[in-house]
């Protein structure tokens, strides 16, 4: 589905019981709440409206790729329980 990133973690906090206090991390960062996320995307990317096509469970974000599957590799976000 066509989203921002913004979107996606949005999406993914209501999908999680924690909402915006659900704790996420990428494959290169320490784990915060989903709430500092956004703000980091808002705060930090290029392009904070850029459009990804993403894969949103409650346990993460994936990319698709062209073709509609989910990218091999790590998740650009994924819940973590600590």
């Amino acid at each position: 589905m066509e989203m921002t990133m913004i979107e996606a973690l949005e999406k993914l906090a209501h999908l999680n019981e924690d909402g915006f206090e659900t704790l996420v991390k990428t494959n290169a960062g320490e784990p915060h709440a989903i709430e500092y996320a956004i703000e980091d995307v808002r705060n930090y990317a290029e392009d904070p409206d850029e459009i990804f096509d993403l894969h949103v469970t409650e346990d993460s974000i994936r990319a698709l790729d062209e073709n509609g599957y989910i990218k091999s590799g790590e998740a650009l976000y994924r819940v973590v329980n600590e």
